[in-house]
């Protein structure tokens, strides 16, 4: 107890307030999202109750996906009527709010037979410890449930705000007022506030890849030791065991890794190998008991994942195959303007950047079912461009320090990187197998670290004496957008 105080305490004030201005962000943010309305809830809250039920992950049978309860709350809130349609809202009257009531006193079954949903196939972390809010909720009706459980999501995203709080202050040690900046960014940036709205596993995704930017930098500042190996490995192994995503980080986690332990050869090789040979145990070991208890005790399928369910794994149609040059042409288009040699245009719609990654980060809502007026999208590109610039004049007038952390800053690109080849990988086959579109914005929010870090270059590049005053003027700015989005959210469902 005394130790966790002691951790407490080395937290700079400004840091704590950050974690609680998140958390309340996000508790607003669930109080306002009406039940499983934040992407695939129904299918996140489906696994977590098998599990709280059952103590095992979902076997991915033939069985039903949800439980007779959940069937029923969906029914009840008309929830299939509402998501897509913007014109739909719901239980909102007082009428049929006693109706509903009167569906969830029923005595239901709360467990489902176990059968695939989009998220079966993930990993059990999340999962396990959104089991902890299930069973300890004063109200042990559904929906209570599902509120006690959001909470867990709303501490994640409060927990990662702290990180990119932790990141930047390694990173730009003498700029105490980036530091908060950056955490507040990523805590009003209403893409984020609305998924930790929900019981969605991708926050912890964005949790455990937020504090391994932070570990791994801490790491380069003042040297791998026995602690940080250790504390990067759990990292890793939690990430993994929380969303498969994370395995595209893994690529670049490993370099940077290798290349903390060969800065640290001057002191040792024995010491250099041991410290990288207990990072990488760390990570392995859970994952390896896990993919056991997968294989022998669950009969699960596959050592990692549960099966085939979900995008990155869904069977392409009999007699198609995806071929090399299909994916990186998807890969390409995905990000970058599409080439001439090109053989087929995979987005005829509009450029991916802009419709899909800044739009959607702008705000992409519900099911992706409403968002902002476009004037907002329009404003939103717009000012692209000077912060770009302000950024790119910040990175050059720093050049020097840049400098040092070059090898750092390559293996962030490789995860970077990773990230955005595995989200194109997954899209192609989904998209070939369902004819529907895959990505989404949030799919970027592994590398929340680094838009923390651009904004921090965007206040810099005002210069040393105007950096605070656009710093102040960013955040009001961030907390604008999260509240217009907040009114925009109440507006769709109960207006």
């Amino acid at each position: 107890m005394r130790r966790g105080r002691d951790l407490l305490r080395r937290i700079p004030r400004a840091g704590r307030m950050c974690f609680l201005v998140a958390l309340v962000n996000s508790v607003v943010w669930g109080l306002i999202v009406p039940p499983f309305h934040v992407p695939d809830e129904n299918a996140h809250f489906s696994y977590a109750q098998y599990l709280a039920e059952t103590g095992k992950p979902p076997p991915e049978g033939a069985g039903a996906p949800y439980s007779a309860q959940e069937n029923t709350a969906l029914a009840a809130l008309s929830f299939f009527a509402v998501i897509g349609d913007p014109q739909m809202r719901g239980v909102i009257t007082p009428t049929e709010n006693r109706t509903l009531q009167a569906e969830l006193r029923q005595r239901l079954s709360p467990l489902s037979g176990g059968g695939s949903t989009s998220t079966t196939n993930e990993p059990p972390l999340y999962y396990a410890l959104a089991a902890v809010p299930y069973w300890i909720s004063p109200s042990h009706n559904i929906l209570g449930r599902l509120a006690f459980m959001r909470l867990l999501s709303a501490l994640l995203a409060a927990g990662t705000a702290l990180a990119v709080f932790l990141f930047l202050r390694e990173l730009v040690p003498r700029w105490p007022w980036a530091w908060t900046l950056g955490a507040l960014m990523v805590a009003f940036q209403p893409m984020v506030g609305f998924i930790s709205a929900g019981v969605q596993g991708d926050n912890l995704l964005f949790l455990t890849s937020a504090l391994t930017f932070w570990l791994l930098t801490r790491a380069y500042q003042r040297g791998l030791s026995e602690k940080r190996a250790i504390a990067i490995g759990a990292v890793t192994a939690a990430g993994i065991l929380s969303k498969l995503t994370f395995l595209s980080l893994v690529p670049g986690i490993a370099l940077a890794v290798l290349l903390l332990g060969w800065r640290d050869l001057d002191r040792g090789r024995v010491r250099a190998v041991r410290l990288v040979a207990i990072a990488a145990a760390t990570a392995l070991i859970p994952i390896v008991a896990y993919g056991i208890l997968n294989l022998t005790a669950w009969h699960r399928g596959s050592f990692l994942a549960g099966g085939t369910a979900g995008a990155a794994g869904s069977a392409l149609p009999s007699g198609q195959h995806v071929t090399l040059r299909e994916s990186l042409d998807y890969i390409w288009e995905l990000y970058l303007p599409r080439l001439p040699f090109m053989h087929r245009e995979y987005f005829p719609g509009g450029y991916p950047l802009r419709t899909l990654w800044l739009d959607g980060s702008i705000g992409h809502f519900g099911w992706l079912d409403y968002g902002f007026p476009g004037w907002v999208y329009r404003l939103g590109e717009w000012l692209l461009v000077p912060f770009g610039a302000l950024a790119a004049i910040s990175v050059f007038r720093l050049r020097a320090q840049v400098r040092r952390w070059l090898p750092l800053f390559a293996t962030f690109a490789v995860m970077a990187l990773g990230l955005l080849v595995a989200i194109g990988y997954a899209g192609i086959r989904y998209q070939l197998s369902t004819g529907n579109g895959f990505a989404q914005a949030r799919y970027l929010f592994p590398l929340l670290c680094l838009y923390g870090l651009f904004t921090v270059l965007v206040a810099r590049g005002a210069g040393r004496r105007w950096a605070p005053v656009l710093a102040a003027a960013l955040f009001m700015l961030a907390m604008a957008h999260n509240l217009f989005a907040e009114t925009l959210t109440i507006s769709r469902y109960y207006g």
